[in-house]
């Protein structure tokens, strides 16, 4: 007869909005609350990683600030895919770099390398392998070949979280046979299915919807954008119906590429558990009720 619930969460991308994930955890730590299993997707899962390997989200912290801190990567992000500037300069040349970027993507398959991405994940994750971790851990990726979800659970971590944060377009995907692999969030956004036959209780992070902002303009670019936007949220809508408890952080309004607002996110991620632990402590101790009396 099992006493208590195994709990597991569910970390979905999002880009620099993982940030929130760090608060989120740090809230549940200091409520008492300790994952049996985690998934993540894209940023979450390496957050979900760091997670597995430590189960210390305070820990976690401060190995991100040292991104979130570098000027140099920043500015590396901040160049392609931010344009909040109202100068008429800054406008100008973020209307160069898109058309130079536009350019670029007809006959490249990224425009950001790969080694890049990989070598920051090496200074925030000081391990190698899956069995390295103290709690099981699952990395969701994408096959773009036939639209499947490929999950990682043992064997090399960087591998799997390279693979997993390759966004589409920016990152160039990994080619394994007939495989195209890349960013988990394109099929599957938060990682709760993969987590229903493994715990009794699941708790899932959506750190990714998408306001519906009055279209400005009417464009290829903008009406595809909010193609996307429809698609994602009503998605993420669908698997969110699959968790136990789903918390979801203010980040609207924050672009994934957004690294300046990390500790905004941060701040919003433990602001979203505090509002909700004692309804969510209220539900686990429901199950446990429940498992007892099975």
């Amino acid at each position: 007869m099992k006493t208590s619930p195994s709990l597991g969460i569910a970390l979905g991308g999002g880009g620099a909005r993982g940030a929130a994930h760090i608060g989120v955890l740090q809230e549940m730590s200091l409520a008492g609350i300790e994952f049996d299993i985690i998934s993540g997707v894209s940023s979450g899962s390496v957050i979900a990683a760091m997670y597995a390997y430590s189960k210390d989200p305070f820990w976690i912290e401060k190995k991100m600030r040292k991104l979130w801190d570098n000027e140099k990567y920043n500015n590396s992000v901040n160049i392609f895919f931010n344009n909040n500037s109202e100068s008429l300069f800054a406008k100008l040349k973020i209307k160069i770099i898109e058309y130079a970027v536009a350019l670029l993507s007809l006959h490249k398959d990224s425009i950001i390398s790969k080694r890049q991405l990989k070598n920051s994940l090496k200074t925030l994750v000081p391990f190698n392998d899956f069995n390295d971790l103290k709690i099981p851990l699952k990395v969701v990726v994408t096959d773009l070949e036939n639209g499947k979800d490929i999950v990682y659970e043992s064997g090399d971590i960087i591998d799997a979280l390279v693979q997993s944060c390759s966004i589409p377009g920016v990152i160039a995907p990994t080619y394994i046979g007939k495989k195209i692999i890349t960013d988990g969030g394109v099929g599957m956004p938060i990682p709760i299915p993969i987590l229903k036959k493994e715990c009794d209780f699941i708790i899932a992070v959506d750190i990714g919807l998408y306001e519906y902002k009055e279209l400005d303009s009417l464009n290829a670019k903008s009406i595809t954008k909010r193609a996307n936007i429809i698609t994602s949220n009503r998605l993420k809508g669908l698997l969110s119906q699959q968790a136990d408890y789903v918390i979801r952080p203010d980040t609207l309004g924050k672009n994934w590429s957004e690294f300046k607002y990390c500790d905004e996110l941060f701040n919003q991620g433990k602001i979203a558990v505090k509002k909700n632990i004692d309804e969510l402590k209220k539900k686990i101790h429901e199950k446990k009720q429940r498992l007892l009396v099975s």
